[in-house]
């Protein structure tokens, strides 16, 4: 990082906030600018405001953490959110990521891992440095699609399947069912994702690395 950069804080506990905001100014390139207490307050600011990267507690208030990072995903703003959060679970991780969020630290995170994280998502990677995506069980991975997109077991075995580029034709046969059973299956699935072509489908399941 060679310029300074403007760094915003939303949390609603003073001493945390306190705390973070002089570790933070203790690097002569970062400058916190702001800190939101209320979600409704930082959604009406940070327009104005214009941080480069919004640290994000998910447990701010109403709105919550979560309807935060789907508003400013929304707004398509230059802003890098990275969540700093005491949940540790892998749904909630993919479910920031899903909505937005460009990083993902714990509170108890170490000055090194976040000043980390702080420079990779300025250079557009993700920083989700405790999301361990390879090491996820299958019914994890079926459990968070499942929540967030209501997608059965025979439409997550069928992704499963199309991941490894099975057609209609071979999904029926592996799975005794009729193609026009398959197709419909898989028209289901496809709106339920809200996606609208085969290669839309191929980087879903890429990008979530199922």
């Amino acid at each position: 990082m060679n310029t300074r950069l403007r760094i915003a804080i939303a949390d609603d506990h003073l001493l945390f906030t306190e705390g973070l905001c002089a570790l933070l100014e203790k690097d002569s390139l970062l400058d916190v600018c702001t800190v939101y207490q209320d979600g409704k307050t930082l959604l009406t600011q940070i327009e104005y405001e214009k941080p480069d990267v919004l640290l994000l507690d998910l447990k701010i208030g109403q709105p919550d953490g979560l309807s935060i990072l789907s508003e400013l995903s929304k707004r398509n703003l230059p802003l890098k959110v990275i969540i700093l959060s005491t949940y540790s679970d892998t749904l909630t991780m993919m479910e920031c990521k899903r909505l937005g969020a460009h990083g993902y630290l714990l509170k108890n995170t170490n000055h090194d891992e976040l000043l980390m994280a702080i420079e990779r998502v300025m250079k557009n990677e993700p920083a989700f440095l405790y999301l361990d995506t390879n090491h996820r069980s299958e019914e994890e991975k079926f459990r968070y699609i499942q929540q967030t997109w209501h997608v059965t077991r025979r439409e997550w075995e069928i992704l499963l399947l199309i991941k490894k580029q099975f057609t209609n034709q071979m999904i029926a046969e592996h799975l005794n069912l009729s193609v026009y059973t398959v197709e419909t299956h898989r028209k289901n699935l496809m709106q339920k994702l809200a996606i609208k072509s085969a290669l839309n489908l191929h980087q879903f399941i890429q990008f979530h690395e199922i």
